[in-house]
This record gives structure tokens, C-alpha cells and sequence, in this order.
């Protein structure tokens, strides 16, 4: 038989789930079903919360950046203004072209002249810590504040100064007082010829106080930060305490991915291992850019009130799975149970044992219907045994009786062939000899299937007693191709109705002699039966009629032996028959070459 692949699956996979009990099964089949979906939809409104609330919050805070910058910008412009008005004054254009000649008092009265001049105008700005003017060769000529700024940081910043960029740079310096300032560098050329450079420019601001002025206000959520760095990355101003300026800040993680193609773009990175958005706008005038650093966990806070909540509820849509489970369970199990019991008292013989006449119109009531249907059908069917036992035993008396006839008629038949032996009649005694043995084969032998050696022997049975009526009318001869074909299993009296119809309508009126020939071979696993006569024939239209005489001495006709062989060798064996009226007949009975097993 074969089975489905699918249907193969189906039952390994059934088999698989089968390992568990109903309980467990159930159970699990509510926690998948309740908790998968709440999963499911948690983790993609978080998703999707998440990128909305991220988009919206870096749309927010790069406009909140832009207005920063401008606000940086305006404040910027201002002092670049004042560096415009003070390198195009002339008291100060004249010392310049002339301060390698100034001795040191006059350069105390020029300084003293252009702090009255310059005075007004650059106090004017509170958050202004120095103004310095130096020469051509960066000789300090003119210095106006009360702090100093140690190192190189005053020559680094003129060499940072850019031709091509309106000879203006912003820097961070850090006084002597460590307090942080921003500066602006610029050189200062000739009024009388723009190509000759007199000297240089350097406007310092108070960091703070430039913060205070332009973006400390700005809020970017718990966490939040923002600086400013220019175009080296180097921080020059800053809200975040955390963030040190005059050095670099996350050079490798924000900085390097602003100059690569993200200025003015919001962006995720790592910083101290934890996620943060960025966003930057870039200030062109002072070449600096302005990061806000925001932290995704500030992003995502919302979420995670969300998710304690999600998990309150997960907790309660669980232990209502449970209740659910184990109610379903509970009402599948105590039926299930009950009918386990009836089983049992069935088991134990004790049929008249039966549930409530009330089943629920489920699968487990229609069970026990059935079941109690199965339980009446089997009492029935345990009634009709008993009765058909007691009608058996009443049969088996009934033949041990009957068999009292048989045995008496054989114990008569072979009186009559002692007699016939002590008398010397040879015929009668063979004859009844014959009789006796043919009688014995066919009322007690029930075989149905017997060795070919028997089927002859009682051929050859058969014909002893023919010939106590014809005489010698007819001869029998018989062959065997092999001796192992003796073996072979035929159906019984399949050859006595064949020779019978040659026997009793081959022969004529003129009395000859009809030869009958019974031929066995056997090859390819067929075993073949051949029989002959020379008879006169019959015409094969009129073979039905014929073939269904049943007047015989076994009573057997030529149809019974051919339906017997289909019905215990099948098909495609039979038997076939030839005749013509004067030729004589030829019946071949084909059977499968098999022998008794054991």
C-alpha cells in the first residue's frame, strides 16, 4: 500500500506533537496564538515609532540647529564689523607703516591715542576680552585687555588665516586664566595699496559669554548636546561641560562622517558605546560646524514606558491564556476521563456498564455514542456467537451421525470386493475396488487444490469403472513429462468430466474404438494438460449446449471445471477446447506450475 508522501508528513508531525499530553499541547497552542501576535505588533509599532519619532526628532533639531547658526552668524558678524571699522582707521593705518621707526615712547603715546580713538567703539561689546595689533613681522604693537595667551596659540592663529577667504579666521585660544576664548584673525593691509600687509588683527571674545549669547538656550532633550568645531574639528565652543573645548571631540565617530559627505544630515553613530543621532549644520562665514548629539535612549524613552506596559499586559494576556487552557483542558480531559473508565468496565466483560444518557453534542459526546453504539452491536454479535456455537455443536452432531453411512457404505463396498476376490471375478472386484477409491476422494477428501498424482489416480479410477459398462470401447493412456510434475497442484475432477464427454460422444455406431490421450508438460511456469481423442467431433456452434450437460457420473460439467479453475489459479489460465465434426477433439487446460508449500 503505498501512502502519500505528504500524508507521511502529516502523521510524523502529528506523531511529533503527540509526545505531549493534551494539557501541555493546549497550553502551549494559547501562548503561541495570544502572546505571538501581541509580540508581533509590539515589535513592529516599536519599529515604526521608533523611525518616526527618529525622523521628526532630527527634523526638529536641524531646524533648531539652523536657527542656532544663525544666530552664531549674526553674532559673528558683528565682530568681523568692528575688525572692518578698526583696520581702516588711519591713526592706526600711520603707526603701523611707521612702527619700526617709533621709538618706545612714541609708541606709548600712539597706543594711548588709539585706545581714546578705538576706545568707545570696542568696549562697546561686553563680551570682548582682547584686541591685539601686531606688525608686519608679529611684533606686538598694540594691546588692548588685561589677559595673555601662553605658547603659539596667538601665531598659530595667523598662520590659520586664509588669503582666499577674505583674510578672516576664527580659533579657539585659552588665556592664561584657563578660561576659554574665541578669536578672530585677520590680516590688515595698506588703505593707500590692498597688496601691502602692514600688520595683523586679532579680536578675542569670551567663550562663555559667546554661548550665553547665541545657542546655551537651546534644549535638545535629557542628554542632549551641542558644540561647535571648526573646520580642523577642533572644539572651539561648547554648552556641555562634558566636552572639552581647544581639543578634538569624537574625532573617528562624528567629526570624520561630517567632512565625508553628512554636513548638514542627521546620522547615527557610537559614542562611549552607546547610540546617538547627530545632527550638524554648517556656518559658513567662520567655516565651524554646529553638532547636536542626541541620545537614542532619549529617542526611544517613550518607548520604554510603552514596553513596561506592553509587558504588564503581556503578563496578564498570559495568565488569561492559562485560565483559558486549563478551562478547555478541564473539558476535554473529564469526558476523555469517563470514557477511559467505560473502557476499562468494558475491558472487564461488563457491558450492561454505561455513561450518562446525556452526551454534549461535541466530538467527545459523539465518542461516546459511538462507542456505546459499538458496546450494543457487540453484545449482539456476542448473542449471535453463543447462538451460532450452540447451532455448531448441534451440526457436528448431526454429521458424526451422518457419517455413520459412509463408513457403513465402504465397509459394504469392501465385503462386495472380498466376495468378488474369493469368487474369481476379477472384473467386478477392480471394479468396486475403483468405486470405493473414487467415493473416498470425493465425499470425505475436501481438498480442493490436490497433487496431480491424485487427480490421475482417480482418472484412471474413473475409467476401470466406464469400462465395466463399455467394455472396450474406448483406450486411456496417459503421460507425464516429467516425474516432478507428479508435484504439481490441479484443481480435483478437472480431468474425469473431459475423458467422460470423450467416453460418451466420441465413440460411433460402428463400434470402433475411440483412443483417448491425456498428455502433462510443464516449462516456463506453466503446467499444461493436453486431452485427445480421435472421436467423431462436434460442430463448435453447438459447444454451449453441450458444454453445460451436467449428467454425468461426479455430476461435474465441463463449465463447472472451467469457472473452478478461474476461480482458484485466476487469470489468464483456462481452458480451451478444438473440435471438428469426423477430427476428433483436443481440450488444453493450462495451470500455473506450483507445489505444495512444506
Amino acid at each position: 500500500m503505498n501512502i502519500p508522501r505528504a500524508n507521511l508528513h502529516v502523521r510524523k508531525r502529528s506523531s511529533y506533537l503527540r509526545r505531549f499530553s493534551i494539557k501541555n499541547r493546549l497550553l502551549g497552542a494559547f501562548f503561541i496564538t495570544s502572546l505571538l501576535p501581541v509580540i508581533f505588533v509590539t515589535l513592529y509599532s516599536n519599529v515604526r515609532y521608533e523611525d518616526s519619532i527618529s525622523e521628526k526628532l532630527s527634523a526638529f533639531s536641524m531646524q533648531v540647529l539652523s536657527e542656532s547658526a544663525v544666530n552664531v552668524s549674526r553674532e559673528l558678524a558683528q565682530y568681523e564689523t568692528l575688525s572692518e571699522s578698526i583696520i581702516v582707521n588711519q591713526e592706526l593705518q600711520n603707526g603701523l607703516k611707521q612702527a619700526e621707526s617709533m621709538t618706545d615712547y612714541e609708541r606709548n603715546e600712539f597706543q594711548t591715542k588709539v585706545n581714546n580713538v578705538l576706545g568707545e567703539q570696542v568696549f562697546r561689546l561686553s563680551n570682548l576680552s582682547n584686541v591685539v595689533v601686531l606688525t608686519e613681522n608679529q611684533e606686538p604693537f598694540f594691546d588692548l585687555g588685561f589677559e595673555w595667551y601662553p605658547g603659539s596659540q596667538i601665531a598659530d592663529s595667523i598662520k590659520r588665516i586664509n588669503p582666499f577667504e577674505g583674510n578672516t579666521t576664527w580659533n579657539y585660544l585659552r588665556s592664561n586664566r584657563g578660561t576659554d576664548k574665541i578669536a578672530l584673525s585677520r590680516v590688515i593691509f595698506s588703505a593707500d595699496n590692498l597688496n601691502q600687509k602692514i600688520g595683523y588683527l586679532i579680536i578675542v571674545i569670551d567663550g562663555k559669554v559667546f554661548t550665553r549669547n547665541t545657542y546655551e538656550h537651546v534644549d535638545l532633550g535629557t542628554g542632549g548636546k551641542l558644540y561647535i568645531v571648526d573646520g580642523f574639528g577642533t572644539v572651539v565652543s561648547s554648552a556641555d561641560p562634558g566636552i572639552p573645548q581647544g581639543s578634538s571631540y569624537k574625532q573617528n565617530e562624528v567629526f570624520s562622517k561630517i567632512v565625508k559627505g553628512q554636513a548638514n544630515k542627521s546620522f547615527y553613530t557610537q559614542v562611549d558605546a552607546k547610540r546617538v543621532l547627530v545632527t550638524n549644520t554648517y556656518i559658513r562665514s567662520a567655516d565651524w560646524y554646529m553638532v547636536g548629539l542626541i541620545p537614542h535612549t532619549y529617542i526611544v524613552s517613550e518607548l520604554l514606558a510603552i514596553r513596561g506596559n506592553l509587558l504588564y499586559i503581556s503578563v496578564i494576556i498570559l495568565l488569561l491564556s492559562t485560565l483559558m487552557a486549563m478551562w478547555v483542558y478541564k473539558s476535554i480531559s473529564t469526558p476523555m476521563r469517563e470514557l477511559l473508565q467505560y473502557a476499562k468496565q468494558i475491558k472487564l466483560g461488563r457491558l450492561d456498564f454505561s455513561l450518562s444518557s446525556t452526551t454534549p453534542p461535541d466530538e467527545m459526546g459523539k465518542l461516546t455514542e459511538t462507542i456505546d453504539q459499538m458496546v450494543g452491536q457487540l453484545k449482539r454479535l456476542i448473542d449471535q456467537v453463543g447462538l451460532e456455537q450452540k447451532a455448531k455443536r448441534d451440526a457436528e452432531l448431526k454429521m458424526l451421525q451422518a457419517q455413520i453411512n459412509p463408513h457403513f457404505l465402504f465397509n459394504t463396498l469392501n465385503s462386495l470386493k472380498w466376495s468378488a476376490m474369493m469368487s474369481g471375478n476379477t472384473i467386478v472386484e477392480e471394479g468396486i475396488g475403483s468405486l470405493s477409491e473414487l467415493l473416498h476422494n470425493t465425499i470425505l477428501d475436501q481438498e480442493e487444490m490436490i497433487p496431480l498424482r491424485k487427480e490421475i489416480d482417480n482418472l484412471l479410477h474413473y475409467a476401470v469403472i466406464q469400462r465395466i459398462r463399455y467394455g472396450q470401447s474406448f483406450e486411456l493412456n496417459c503421460s507425464v513429462e516429467r516425474e516432478e510434475l507428479y508435484d504439481c497442484l490441479v484443481p480435483r475432477f478437472i480431468l474425469q468430466p473431459i475423458v467422460e464427454n470423450s467416453i460418451l460422444h466420441a465413440g460411433g455406431d460402428e463400434g470402433r474404438v475411440v483412443k483417448i490421450s491425456v498428455e502433462i508438460s510443464g516449462r516456463d511456469g506453466i503446467l499444461q494438460l493436453t486431452v485427445a481423442d480421435n472421436g467423431k467431433g462436434f460442430d463448435l456452434r453447438e459447444v454451449q449446449t453441450r458444454r453445460h450437460s451436467n449428467d454425468k457420473l461426479s455430476g461435474i460439467g465441463i463449465v463447472n471445471v472451467e469457472e473452478r479453475i478461474h476461480m482458484y489459479v485466476g487469470e489468464p489460465y483456462g481452458m480451451l477446447t478444438r473440435s471438428e465434426p469426423g477430427k476428433g477433439t483436443v481440450t488444453v487446460i493450462r495451470l500455473p506450475l506450483k507445489k505444495k508449500e512444506g
